[in-house]
């Protein structure tokens, strides 16, 4: 599932969506068949007595809420969790009902490192650690992480080279202005001087006096 639209400013594209690493959802798998075969066992163990449909139903009842509660929703939860890097903002969020939700802006992030253990290089999953604005924010769990860090390498430095250009661009348009303010400046200077020119047109030649 994409990246919803919604969430993105005008003009804002997704570079890069994730979500945890896969190996995250083994526990809930686990969990989930573990629930079934104790469930399957007490059903067997409990099928001679007379009681039995009650109990069977009691044991249904308990396995689907053990089933929701360790299997379901941490699959929901992992559902639900995006780690995104757009051409303005790193993204995430996480939850199901309540979101919390991490905004970085990549003009901001000073530098971006990777972690990860043994067993996290032999999953292809590790821990991303950005620091910006004085702080460190550490995403743990980001499968193909090394991907993620030039990814958002990437967009840092278009960041970067999009204000070098909308600088240069400021300062093009500056000295435009003052070309065009100077050049108007001058353009009103010049009836005046006509004027004085003209003046002197009319100015009647003097004899020249010869010494007697």
């Amino acid at each position: 599932m994409a990246f919803p639209d919604d969430r993105l400013d005008d003009g804002e594209r997704v570079a890069l969506h994730s979500r945890p690493h896969w190996w995250l959802c083994l526990r809930p798998a686990g969990a989930l068949l573990l629930v079934a075969a104790a469930t399957g066992f007490a059903a067997a163990v409990l099928r001679l007595q007379t009681w039995a449909p009650y109990a069977w139903a009691l044991l249904g009842a308990l396995g689907l809420v053990a089933a929701a509660r360790w299997s379901v929703l941490p699959i929901a939860r992992w559902r639900c969790t995006h780690l995104v890097v757009t051409s303005t903002r790193l993204l995430a969020r996480d939850g199901i009902a309540a979101t919390r939700a991490v905004e970085i802006p990549v003009d901001r992030v000073d530098a971006v490192r990777v972690t990860a253990r043994p067993v996290e290089r032999l999953l292809g999953a590790g821990t991303l650690l950005v620091d910006a604005v004085g702080e460190r924010y550490a995403f743990t769990d980001v499968p193909a992480v090394e991907r993620v860090q030039a990814r958002l390498h990437r967009e840092v430095g278009r960041s970067v080279e999009r204000a070098r250009s909308t600088h240069l661009e400021r300062l093009r348009g500056t000295g435009r202005s003052l070309a065009e303010r100077a050049i108007r400046d001058r353009a009103a200077g010049e009836p005046a001087t006509r004027d004085r020119m003209a003046g002197w047109g009319t100015a009647r030649a003097v004899p020249e006096r010869t010494a007697s």
